[in-house]
């Protein structure tokens, strides 16, 4: 069973899985604010056990389709951009400005009014603090504070939370010193890990290919 509180809205196209609750006067799947888009489907996907609450706003894709996995919570007046992936357990705080494309991973945070630029990518577990604009690729593990934005160390309490155990954390850890502390390329930073063998380096170099954008290092 879904519960949705007055006013709120669901548009045609979208999907909804179970136990989701849409807070007071939120719209969910609404038209993308893409000057591409001609008109036409615009589908969206949440899945089960996902908040939304008062008045946010999930558009639609205009090129694919938006998605907010399990568990997902986007909290009130916060905005996900059309062809977003919200991955399982992320959340969004009060106000944060997601662009279109904008992609998390699994048990990202991101504190109230950030503002996220379109195409940007946040890796999973990472933590991003309120009040910044994130222009560049998050790391996955990284905590990034600021202003302005910067890499800020291993966000630890996540992976402790995530059920990881000391052996991972270290090796996530040692990972995330190689790609930033040494100031290596991304392309060096692949090589560098491609030699490594472990899960976590597997999940960083598939990261690292698809930055585009660059990444966001700590303050020089």
């Amino acid at each position: 069973m879904c519960v949705l509180e007055p006013f709120s809205r669901v548009v045609a196209g979208t999907r909804i899985g179970d136990h989701c609750r849409l807070g007071q006067g939120c719209v969910v799947g609404g038209a993308p604010q893409d000057l591409s888009w001609r008109g036409g489907r615009h589908p969206c996907r949440l899945g089960h056990g996902v908040r939304v609450g008062e008045y946010a706003t999930i558009h639609g894709g205009a090129k694919g389709e938006t998605v907010l996995e399990d568990e997902v919570f986007v909290m009130a007046y916060a905005h996900v951009g059309h062809d977003g992936k919200l991955g399982r357990r992320s959340i969004l705080a009060n106000g944060v400005q997601l662009g279109g494309h904008v992609h998390l991973g699994t048990g990202a945070n991101i504190g109230g009014g950030t503002l996220v630029q379109q195409h940007v990518r946040i890796g999973e577990f990472s933590f991003v603090a309120g009040g910044l604009r994130i222009e560049r690729d998050v790391l996955p593990w990284s905590k990034i504070m600021g202003p302005p934005a910067c890499w800020a160390g291993l966000n630890a309490i996540a992976l402790r939370r995530a059920g990881w155990d000391a052996v991972r954390i270290r090796t996530a850890e040692e990972i995330l010193r190689q790609v930033v502390r040494r100031g290596l390329g991304l392309s060096e930073a692949r090589a560098l890990l491609g030699r490594d063998e472990s899960t976590e380096a597997r999940v960083m170099v598939e990261f690292l290919e698809g930055a585009l954008h660059g990444i966001i290092r700590p303050v020089a």
